[in-house]
């Protein structure tokens, strides 16, 4: 009997939960904090969700995790665990103290780099830590060439119909007037060099973490076009970059001469391996 009656609470919670992704027009779950927080409802957080707020404001540092841009292997350093995509906006509505008081930072990435990269994720079903979500395989099943990824992106009505790694970046990182709200931001290229910066990041301790094996690096001059048209706004998130050079060369040496012997292995940003 009580076997019976938990198999049918569970029937129940999933039809909740299917039914509010539908009513919201969600694929993902997790999406309908986002959505409550675009328009500007109230919704209970799980006790996962204040788990991982507790875990931040203990670090003291707030990373946005913006997909495929070494945000698996720079949480795990930082928090112990992989964090969710959850924009700045989430967290200005369930932290603002976290937003207002610590320092926070993402990485960017070329867009067009990044979009080959999560073309081959998806097609690959996903990378060594981290799977397509499952409600996405069917939906991508046809886009077996690249023009049709590119396609269904640029076709997409709603931010909510594309998976995180398809998503722009500007979408994690800007409020609610599309300004940019991240306290830092740092080029994926200098991820070696950004450890000064950020409380808790050490020289030497980011490592690869959810790669897969990339063979999608040409594309038509046209193809390259149309990203770039797709993902424009990415694009002027660079003059908000931090530089890497703003502390002396001195400091780095100084650093690297006392790491050189960490058998961790050093994150190696490039087009053979997907992030």
């Amino acid at each position: 009997m009580s076997s019976a009656f938990y198999t049918l609470r569970e029937q129940i919670h999933e039809t909740r939960k299917k039914t509010m992704e539908q009513l919201c027009g969600v694929t993902l779950h997790g999406d309908l904090q986002e959505r409550y927080v675009d328009w500007r409802l109230p919704l209970p957080l799980s006790k996962k969700r204040q788990e991982r707020l507790a875990t931040i404001r203990k670090a003291g540092v707030l990373f946005i995790h913006v997909p495929k841009n070494a945000g698996t292997a720079i949480s795990e350093v930082l928090y112990g665990c992989s964090m969710r995509h959850e924009s700045i906006r989430y967290y200005q509505k369930h932290a603002p103290d976290v937003v207002r008081s610590m320092p926070s930072f993402a990485l960017w990435r070329d867009p067009v780099e990044r979009f080959l990269s999560s073309y081959d994720f998806i097609r690959n079903g996903g990378g060594s830590h981290v799977e397509l979500h499952p409600g996405f395989v069917e939906r991508y099943a046809d886009l077996t060439t690249l023009d049709r990824m590119i396609e269904y992106v640029d076709g997409a009505s709603s931010i909510y119909q594309l998976d995180h790694v398809l998503r722009p970046q500007h979408w994690y990182l800007t409020n609610r007037q599309g300004e940019m709200a991240v306290k830092m931001l740092f080029d994926l290229k200098d991820i070696d060099r950004i450890y000064p910066f950020i409380p808790g990041l050490h020289a030497g301790e980011i490592r690869k973490v959810n790669t897969t094996r990339r063979f999608t690096t040409d594309l038509s001059a046209a193809q390259r076009q149309k990203i770039l048209t797709i993902y424009k706004e990415d694009y002027t998130l660079r003059s908000h970059i931090t530089q890497s050079d703003a502390l002396p060369e001195t400091f780095y040496a100084q650093h690297t001469t006392r790491t050189q012997k960490s058998t961790m292995g050093r994150f190696q940003p490039a087009l053979q391996v997907s992030l």
